[in-house]
């Protein structure tokens, strides 16, 4: 009898921890319920979601207080969502089919062609039926993201062993090659929202004064930068800038900034999937950045 509640109870929990998705006017989002001491900023880390998306599918100001308890949706995008496990820290999103879905709408809500769908839940045709659940991808999900109290209890709990780090949060394991060097990304000692200033600056200006430039947003991808570089010069990878072409990228979580120039496009890799650009590691620095894939804003000319 023990062991039947316990495998119920643990039953219950995991379905607590599923990130269901559902479909409104077309799009695809996935329902947060708000703990204790969470805002739209927190969450905004945790799934990767621009802030002012997040506020405004909710109809909330950035000042707005959440309420413990409330359901908060979150967008799933081209800035959060994921087609390849392990890339950077997720989770797998399900969908639970409805009457008259056909794969075919199913792929068109996830972007995610059927052939895939089929191929992560295992099925030998494109027929699904009412009721059916299906994994449609994973959606990027910080679980260190956490409400300020909470992370001053954390500072006191004993030191876990470097080996176990990897199964800790919810059982995301993120491999090596997936890791940047945190000697490498040690916040300045400045860590306010001065921007850093670098050796391209005065280029970039020369390039958009007087000219119509353009504004994307999206994730950024650190590659190790393999060779010695003057303080402030960082080089990029982008699709349709061209080669010499000076970016500004921000992070709009800390107002952090730098420079950095064009030489190539973004390799066809899995780590750059759904990168709108891909830095030098030593940017990581200037823009405070804490993990090898981050949401940014870029412009250029």
């Amino acid at each position: 009898m023990l062991m039947v509640i316990i495998l119920l109870l643990s039953a219950k929990a995991n379905a607590q921890d599923t990130l269901w998705v559902k479909k409104v006017d077309g799009k695809p989002y996935v329902i947060h319920q708000v703990h204790s001491g969470e805002d739209i900023f927190m969450l905004s880390k945790r799934y990767s979601v621009p802030p002012a998306a997040l506020a405004d599918a909710n109809n909330l100001t950035y000042q707005s207080g959440l309420d413990k308890g409330t359901k908060i949706w979150i967008p799933v995008d081209n800035y959060n969502f994921i087609r390849v496990e392990g890339v950077i820290k997720s989770k797998p999103i399900y969908y639970k089919v409805s009457s008259g879905d056909e794969l075919n709408d199913v792929s068109k809500l996830s972007h995610v062609s059927q052939s895939t769908i089929q191929r992560w839940n295992a099925l030998s045709t494109p027929d699904i039926r009412y009721g059916q659940i299906l994994q449609i991808g994973w959606i990027a999900f910080d679980a260190t993201q956490v409400p300020f109290a909470k992370k001053n209890e954390v500072t006191t709990m004993p030191v876990v062993p470097s080996k176990a780090v990897n199964k800790i949060n919810s059982g995301l394991i993120i491999s090596k090659a997936n890791a940047i060097d945190s000697a490498k990304i040690k916040p300045a000692a400045d860590t306010s929202k001065i921007a850093a200033k670098n050796a391209y600056e005065d280029l970039y200006n020369q390039q958009v004064t007087g000219q119509p430039s353009n504004s994307e947003s999206g994730a950024a991808v650190f590659y190790p930068l393999k060779m010695k570089t003057p303080e402030g010069v960082y080089y990029a990878f982008h699709n349709t800038a061209a080669k010499g072409t000076i970016i500004k990228v921000t992070n709009p979580a800390n107002g952090n900034f730098i420079y950095a120039k064009v030489i190539g496009t973004i390799p066809g890799l899995p780590d750059y999937n759904n990168s709108i650009i891909a830095l030098s590691t030593n940017a990581a620095k200037g823009l405070l950045a804490q993990e090898k894939r981050m949401f940014c804003k870029i412009e250029y000319r």
